[in-house]
Parts: C-alpha cells; sequence; structure tokens
C-alpha cells in the first residue's frame, strides 16, 4: 500500500489511519501497530524538519513474509541521512546529553534493516520492521 501526504505535522493522523488500514488489510495483529507508527513518525518528523524541501512524501508499506518494509521518498534539497545520526549514549547522565536523537535510536533498535539513498534530489529511506519482533508481543 502507498500514501502520499502533505509535508505537515498535521498529516500523522492520516499516516495512523493509514497503518491501521494496511494492518487490516495484511491481516496483521494491531499489535504491530505500535512499531510501525513510531518508525514512521519518527521518519517522516524529521523530513518535515530537516528536509529542507516542499512537496508531499510518499509512504510505502509492504510486506514481504514475515517482515515489513515501510519506505518513506520525498524530494530534499540535500541529503538528510537519518541512519547517519551518531549513535546516543543512553548510559551518559541526562545533563550530559544533548536533545534529540532518541526517535532514531528507537528505529535503530525497532528495525531490522535501516537503510537510506539520495539520488537526484530525491531521499528514500527504508526501515524494516519483523511482523513477529513486536514490543507487545
Amino acid at each position: 500500500m502507498e500514501r502520499s501526504v502533505r509535508r505537515t505535522m498535521d498529516s500523522l493522523a492520516v499516516l495512523v489511519d493509514f497503518v491501521r488500514d494496511f494492518l487490516e488489510a495484511e491481516h496483521l495483529t494491531k499489535d504491530l501497530a505500535f512499531e510501525l507508527d513510531l518508525v514512521i513518525e519518527e521518519l517522516f518528523t524529521n523530513l518535515v524538519r530537516h528536509g529542507g524541501s516542499e512537496g508531499d512524501i510518499e509512504v510505502r508499506l509492504e510486506r514481504t513474509g514475515d517482515e515489513v518494509q515501510v519506505r518513506l521518498r520525498a524530494a530534499e534539497l540535500s541529503p538528510f541521512d537519518p541512519t547517519a545520526v551518531p549513535p546516543v549514549n543512553i548510559s551518559a547522565p541526562i545533563e550530559d546529553r544533548r536533545p534529540g536523537g532518541l526517535g532514531i535510536h528507537l528505529v535503530r533498535k525497532l528495525c531490522r534493516q535501516f537503510r537510506y539513498e539520495w539520488h537526484d534530489g530525491v531521499g528514500t529511506t527504508l526501515a524494516v520492521v519483523g511482523v513477529n519482533d513486536s514490543c507487545s508481543s
């Protein structure tokens, strides 16, 4: 399934509905919704905040066996590679940490694969979530 949404934070509600429609169409448990929502929200929010461009964002969900591929594709003035965000030292005292970065940290923890490509002004982020890896199970 694929949905194209406006590059605004208001589109997050549309994406939540999109995830529910996908889960129903694929006969997947709603337990997987938490992981898919978190991954999409983090990646989408980064595109809105850091993508430096206008236009819609394409979000694609595809089931392949025991995995769900989450693909976000959008025009970007320059590459914003979420996979290149430095790892967070979660052991550091809170007062020594910089704000931000925990969303990407969680995406890395939830996903079996996490990749980014940029060609001709278009960035594509792929995150793969295991169907049976759900935190809710």
